[in-house]
């Protein structure tokens, strides 16, 4: 994707979005996170077709969106670089944080099916993004397959996120609060960024809202993580100190080579792996 940037502010998140190019002109085949946004073996030829139909020159302001409930869809979206929360709003006004977008990463599929969209996108920092028009979908298709394919996988790949999300609403507010880091942490390293300490742009109350948790349940668990040097907080600054501890806080079993795995659904056995230690307090 050729991405041109408009005029933004010097605040924008210094991210590596480059190989040997220019900082306003950033090719598909250049591009840092290619490896995550684009289909999997693409020719050369079908990356500079892609390139031809992405616009370019957009950027959004922290706060600002890039498109609201209700309007009608006009295209898919690869965040560049910042962040950005996708909002749900019921009938009634209330708002639900659906997910957190990092660099790399597809979104608009809430509107694709019904031809508007069912969320509202809001940049948490100033941001980059580039975007492939909905009428350009079909006819780019048909010409490279693989892309067909990567929007199906990133459609799945959404539902299963929410999937995950509803099951992890009847687990203890501590392996949500943990797991929610650990998954941040896992995005990041794929993206090829810090994984162990990194900004956490929502505030506490949008972390509770995103976890079904009240703000006083997440300040407490934070407190009582840091307490036990599993992780740092300062500010909005998470630094990860003792991943092992975490992934068990986050309900996830470690061996003895360090590796860990998904822990056991409740129900199916009340019984912890041995030998792995507790980061809660007696009396917690």
């Amino acid at each position: 994707m050729v991405f041109h940037a408009r005029d933004i502010p010097d605040d924008m998140t210094q991210l590596p979005i480059l190989r040997g190019q220019p900082s306003d002109k950033v090719a598909c085949e250049d591009c840092n996170l290619a490896r995550i946004c684009l289909p999997r073996n693409l020719e050369d030829s079908d990356i500079k077709d892609l390139a031809h139909v992405v616009r370019r020159n957009r950027g959004l302001r922290k706060g600002e969106n890039l498109y609201r409930a209700g309007e009608r869809f006009t295209g898919l979206y690869a965040l560049k670089s910042g962040s950005a929360k996708l909002v749900h709003t019921d009938r009634l006004g209330r708002n639900t944080l659906i997910s957190v977008v990092l660099p790399g990463e597809l979104f608009g599929f809430d509107g694709l099916t019904a031809s508007e969209h069912r969320c509202t996108l809001v940049a948490l920092e100033t941001s980059r993004y580039c975007e492939l028009a909905s009428h350009d979908l079909e006819p780019l298709a048909r010409k490279i397959p693989a892309v067909q394919q990567v929007l199906l996988e990133r459609s799945c790949e959404q539902m299963d996120q929410a999937v995950e999300q509803l099951a992890a609403n009847s687990r203890p507010a501590e392996e949500r609060l943990a797991g929610f880091l650990l998954d941040l942490a896992c995005r990041y390293r794929r993206r090829g960024f810090p994984s162990e300490s990194f900004h956490l742009r929502l505030t506490r109350q949008e972390v509770g809202n995103h976890l079904g948790l009240a703000l006083e349940t997440v300040s407490r668990i934070l407190s009582r993580l840091q307490s036990v040097n599993i992780i740092n907080v300062q500010g909005k600054r998470i630094q990860i100190l003792d991943r092992q501890s975490l992934e068990v806080a986050a309900g996830q079993s470690v061996d003895s080579s360090g590796f860990s795995a998904p822990a056991v659904d409740p129900g199916q056995s009340g019984h912890k792996k041995p030998g792995v230690p507790s980061v809660r307090k007696p009396g917690a």
